[in-house]
């Protein structure tokens, strides 16, 4: 019997059930305690939001035995409480759920939901778009993402239009928008999220790097860390990188970002 006055119902009643949370975290729920009890409704409600894009993701498999590991819940309820932008939540709530499994020692989420929490928003975005977009363009090819010589094909364009959208830039933002992308960008590289040779500006400099470009925009290469963040942030944690351009992977939240014309650099 639940202790109504616990932590772990407290989260529970916000997520539809304290059987919810249970079922996801397995014996880990032991470690919600009394703490939550002082948090803020809104630190109550975040996290609950995690933990249902998780229970999302699971679907049936949330009914087979596991556990989450208690480093990785630990992440969740330290940093994933004072998340609310929407690509947060996804991505905390897809490593929970790819966290889950019979392996009480594959505590590998701490790393994933440590590198989230170091992401801005405007990072983790931008980090989304560039993956999607990868996707989008090879879906269906055999390309191992792990193997550097694969990884060497997978140069990208994205015009700068469609970073905009995707960005979905304020008013109050759009002047500021040169730090915005270069904060984006070189905080992926320093975390290995995109490959360090990368470049954006005007059509007659990017041409320098890739002779057809259509219009201004931003050229990187994909890392093998930037995929594996994508797969974790998914619910694809447990697959092999290789798996990433299969059609059964699917990369999709809510607020759909488009892809618009990005095209594969050619060589």
């Amino acid at each position: 019997m639940i202790d109504p006055g616990t932590g772990l119902t407290i989260l529970g009643s916000a997520i539809g059930g304290a059987k919810i949370a249970e079922k996801i975290l397995g014996p880990t729920s032991d470690y919600i305690g009394e703490q939550i009890k002082e948090w803020t409704t809104k630190k109550v409600n975040n996290t609950a939001n995690i933990f249902k894009n998780a229970q999302k993701k699971l679907g049936e498999d949330i009914n087979i035995d596991g556990k989450v590991p208690p480093k990785v819940l630990k992440g969740i309820l330290e940093d994933g409480a004072w998340c609310e932008e929407e690509l947060q939540i996804e991505y905390f709530g897809g490593v929970l759920a790819s966290s889950r499994s019979g392996i009480s020692r594959d505590d590998r989420g701490a790393y994933f939901t440590s590198l989230i929490s170091r992401l801005t928003t405007y990072q983790l975005r931008t980090h989304y778009l560039f993956y999607k977009c990868l996707k989008a363009n090879f879906e269906g090819e055999k390309i191992n993402i792990g193997n550097n010589d694969d990884r060497n094909k997978l140069q990208m364009f994205i015009p700068m239009q469609t970073y905009y959208q995707a960005m979905d830039f304020t008013n109050d933002e759009i002047p500021n928008i040169a730090n915005l992308m270069s904060h984006s960008m070189f905080g992926l590289v320093k975390e290995d999220l995109i490959g360090q040779h990368f470049n954006y500006g005007g059509v007659e400099y990017l041409k320098k790097f890739f002779s057809e470009v259509p219009n201004q925009g931003i050229i990187f290469y994909p890392t093998a860390l930037g995929v594996e963040l994508m797969m974790w942030a998914y619910g694809y944690g447990k697959k092999p990188l290789s798996d990433f351009f299969n059609n059964d992977i699917k990369f999709e939240n809510e607020k759909e970002i488009i892809c618009g014309n990005s095209i594969p650099v050619k060589k």
